[in-house]
C-alpha cells in the first residue's frame, strides 16, 4: 500500500499536479483585499486532495521541501494568470525556507515574487522553530528582496511571544482560537486589545483568520483589526473574486452620531489674505482647525494652525506666502461627514484620511452646509465610553446587551421618529427543561439562542439583547426579516434535541412539576416570537411598548411549539414557523 502511494505521490509531484486555491485576506479600513492566500491540495479524488495527509505524507518521506517549494512556484504562476493583484501570501516551514536559501542562494526566491503584487512568506509551524544566526541571515537577505515575512497560527503551539520578537514579522496572523472564541469568553478580546499595542510597539500588523459571520467581524473592527480573513469574508477559490465588497456587518444600534461632537467653530473666507489670516491665528491661540466655507455655508476646505505656522517659520515663510489667500493655504480635501454619521463610521473615515493623530479635526455639515467641526480624540473617547457602558451592561451569559442599551435605543429611535418592529424572544416550558435537564443544560439552551440570533438575524437587525431569564429582544428597523426568523426557528427546534435525555425525546417532552407543585407532562421547549410595531403615526410610549410586546410574546407561547405572532394591527395575528 506505501509504495502504491509513493507512486501516486511521485506521480502528482513531476506532472504537478496540484490545486491551488486563493482566499482573500481583507483590508477593512481601505475597503479592499489586501492580498491573498495561497492554499495547496492534491488532486479531485485522490489520496492526497487533503492538505494535511498531502504534507504529512511528504514529510514522512522525506520531500517536504521539494513539494513546499512547487507548491510556491505554482502560486505564483497561477497568481499571475489571473492577474491578481496585492500581496501573494505562501505558507514555508522554516526548516524548508533555510534549507532552498541555503542550497539555492536569495536570488531563487525572486521568480516567487509575482508581476503585479508583493510576497509575503508566512512562516508555518509544524516543529518548533529555532530561531538561530541561520534563519535570521536568511530573513534579512530576502527583506532586500522587498520580501515581507508573517508568523502564522500566533499563540498557539510554538508561535510565541519570544518567536515574534526574535523574527519581528510584518503580519502576525492569530491562531483561530481567538476568533472563535471571541464573542463566548470575554478575555479573548482583551487579550486581543493587548496583542494590537504591542504590534503596534514592535512593527508588525495583525491579521484574524477563521471569521465565520458578521458578528465576530463587527467585533474585530471594533478592536481596531485591520486585517480579517475567513469564510465570512470569503472561502479558498481557484478564481477568487477581485472586486469584493465590503463583508457585512450587524446594523448598528449605535446611538451616538457626528451631532454629538459638533462645536461651532470660527469660518473664513477663502478670499482672506494669508496676512489677515496669520493674524488672525496668532491673536486667538485657542483656535486649532479653521473651516473654510463659502457665502453658502459650503465647506471648500481646512486650515490647520501649526500647518500654517509651519509655513511661515524660516528665513523665507512670510516672503513666500504674503500674496497668498486663505484658497492658496487649506486643506481642500478635508474629511466632511454628515450630522448623521456613527461615530464608527467617522472612525473608520478618520483611519482612511491622510490626516493622521488624534488631533485631526473633521467638518460636519448638515443639509450638505457646514454645521461645526470635531476631533478624532474626542470621536475615540466617545466610542471608548460606549464600548464600556455596552460591556457594562452586556449578560454574562451571552455577552448580549441587556435593558439599559435597550432603552437608550429605543429612546434613540423613538425621538428620530424611525419606524421599527420590536420582537421578543421567549422559550415554552423552559422551567421544568430547566429543573429536570439540569442548569448546564438550561445555560446552554439560553446560549444556544443568542448564537441563533446572532447568526441568522444580525444582517437584519438593529439591536440584539438579552433581558435575563430566557427573555431576548430584537429591534428590527429593515424589512424582510420574517424568512430569518422562521429559519432561526426551524434551526432551533432541530438543535434542541441534543440538550434532551434520548427518554425525553421518545415521549416528546418531558414530566415536571407546574407552577402549583402538581407532577404534570411538559412538551419539548419550543421558541416563541411575539411582535409589535412602533410608528410615528401610533405615538406610542415606551411603556405601551412593552406592554403590547408581552401581550404579543403572550399569545406566541399559547402554542407550545416554534411560533411567530406579528402584530399587523390592532389585533394580533398568528404566522405559524
Amino acid at each position: 500500500m506505501r509504495a502504491k502511494l509513493q507512486e501516486e505521490f511521485e506521480t502528482l509531484i513531476s506532472q504537478q499536479s496540484l490545486d491551488t486555491a486563493f482566499q482573500t485576506i481583507w483590508d477593512h479600513n481601505n475597503n479592499q483585499a489586501l492580498g491573498y492566500e495561497a492554499l495547496s491540495r492534491g488532486p479531485q479524488n485522490s489520496y492526497f486532495r487533503s492538505p494535511l495527509t498531502l504534507f504529512e505524507f511528504a514529510r514522512q518521506s522525506c520531500q517536504q521541501h521539494e513539494l513546499e517549494f512547487l507548491c510556491a512556484q505554482l502560486a505564483c504562476q497561477r497568481f499571475d494568470k489571473q492577474n491578481l493583484a496585492g500581496q501573494l501570501f505562501i505558507n514555508f516551514s522554516p526548516d524548508t525556507l533555510l534549507y532552498v536559501y541555503q542550497q539555492q542562494g536569495a536570488h531563487c526566491f525572486k521568480q516567487l515574487i509575482p508581476c503585479n503584487g508583493s510576497l509575503v512568506i508566512e512562516l508555518t509551524e509544524h516543529l518548533p522553530i529555532s530561531v538561530d544566526e541561520a534563519l535570521l541571515n536568511c530573513i534579512t537577505d530576502l527583506r532586500k528582496l522587498a520580501i515581507s515575512f508573517a508568523l502564522d497560527d500566533f499563540g498557539a503551539g510554538y508561535a510565541g511571544i519570544k518567536t515574534w520578537l526574535q523574527l519581528s514579522p510584518e503580519y502576525l496572523k492569530l491562531d483561530c482560537f481567538f476568533c472563535e472564541q471571541l464573542l463566548e469568553n470575554s478575555k479573548v478580546s482583551t487579550a486581543i486589545s493587548a496583542m494590537v499595542n504591542l504590534a503596534e510597539q514592535i512593527g508588525s500588523q495583525i491579521i484574524v483568520e477563521c471569521i465565520e459571520n458578521a458578528e465576530q467581524y463587527q467585533q474585530l473592527v471594533n478592536l481596531d483589526i485591520p486585517y480579517l480573513q475567513g469564510f465570512h469574508i470569503a472561502r479558498p477559490s481557484t478564481k477568487p473574486k477581485q472586486q469584493e465588497t465590503r463583508p457585512s456587518t450587524p446594523a448598528s444600534s449605535e446611538p451616538y452620531t457626528a451631532l454629538s461632537l459638533a462645536s461651532i467653530a470660527n469660518t473664513v473666507n477663502p478670499e482672506l489674505s494669508s496676512k489677515e489670516l496669520l493674524k488672525t491665528i496668532l491673536e486667538d491661540k485657542a483656535i486649532h482647525s479653521l473651516p473654510v466655507v463659502n457665502q453658502q455655508q459650503q465647506v471648500l476646505g481646512l486650515l490647520k494652525r501649526d500647518e500654517l505656522l509651519a509655513r511661515y517659520s524660516g528665513p523665507y515663510g512670510h516672503s513666500l506666502n504674503q500674496r497668498k489667500t486663505v484658497a492658496d493655504l487649506m486643506d481642500i480635501k478635508p474629511l466632511i461627514v454628515d450630522v448623521n454619521t456613527s461615530l464608527s463610521e467617522i472612525g473608520r473615515k478618520l483611519s482612511q484620511h491622510t490626516a493622521s493623530g488624534l488631533d485631526a479635526a473633521f467638518i460636519v455639515t448638515q443639509d450638505s452646509r457646514y454645521y461645526g467641526i470635531g476631533l478624532a480624540v474626542d470621536v475615540m473617547r466617545k466610542l471608548s465610553d460606549y464600548k464600556l457602558q455596552l460591556a457594562r451592561y452586556a449578560n454574562p451569559l451571552t455577552a448580549l446587551p441587556g435593558n439599559v442599551p435597550l432603552q437608550r435605543s429605543l429612546n434613540h429611535l423613538i425621538t428620530s421618529k424611525t419606524c421599527f418592529d420590536l420582537a421578543y424572544f421567549d422559550l415554552n416550558n423552559f422551567k421544568p427543561f430547566n429543573d429536570i435537564c439540569g442548569y448546564e443544560r438550561g445555560d446552554r439552551m439560553i446560549k444556544l439562542v443568542a448564537e441563533l440570533l446572532r447568526l441568522h438575524l444580525s444582517k437584519h437587525a438593529h439591536f440584539i439583547g438579552h433581558l435575563g431569564g430566557d427573555d431576548f429582544i430584537v429591534i428590527f428597523t429593515k424589512q424582510e426579516w420574517q424568512p430569518s426568523v422562521l429559519q432561526l426557528l426551524n434551526k432551533f427546534d432541530s438543535r434542541r434535541e441534543a440538550l434532551y435525555r434520548q427518554k425525553d425525546l421518545n415521549a416528546k417532552g418531558i414530566v415536571a412539576k407546574d407552577r402549583e407543585g402538581q407532577q404534570r407532562f411538559f412538551h419539548l421547549t419550543g421558541l416563541a416570537v411575539g411582535v409589535t410595531r412602533w410608528t410615528a403615526a401610533s405615538n406610542l410610549s415606551i411603556d405601551d411598548l412593552s406592554e403590547r410586546a408581552s401581550l404579543a410574546k403572550k399569545l406566541a407561547k399559547r402554542n407550545h411549539w416554534s411560533t411567530l405572532y406579528v402584530q399587523e394591527s390592532e389585533v394580533l395575528e398568528p404566522v405559524e414557523s
